[in-house]
């Protein structure tokens, strides 16, 4: 089971490690920074970053400790090749 203080620790985590956060229905949330996640008693709100939409409960969802499932490490964004430039 995830405790509250498991969350804790990744969000602490130096130097932060963007994470996935695991729900028991298989739907996931991913914290990109540590200031997008917020524990409190045995909830936690997660930020999402949305596009032109500005309602807050469509930012933030709230997940219960109780579904979460797991917590792994977002895997690294691929940086996109430079291009080799043949100077003549």
């Amino acid at each position: 089971m995830i405790s509250a203080s498991h969350v804790r620790e990744w969000l602490a985590e130096t130097p932060f490690q963007p994470f996935r956060i695991y729900l028991s229905d298989g739907s996931y949330h991913d914290v990109p920074h540590p200031e997008f996640a917020w524990i409190f008693g045995s909830r936690i709100f997660v930020g999402k970053v949305s596009g032109s939409n500005s309602h807050v409960e469509d930012q933030v969802k709230q997940l219960s400790l109780l579904h979460v499932s797991r917590i792994e490490p977002l895997p690294a964004k691929r940086q996109p090749r430079k291009r080799k430039i043949n100077r003549k």
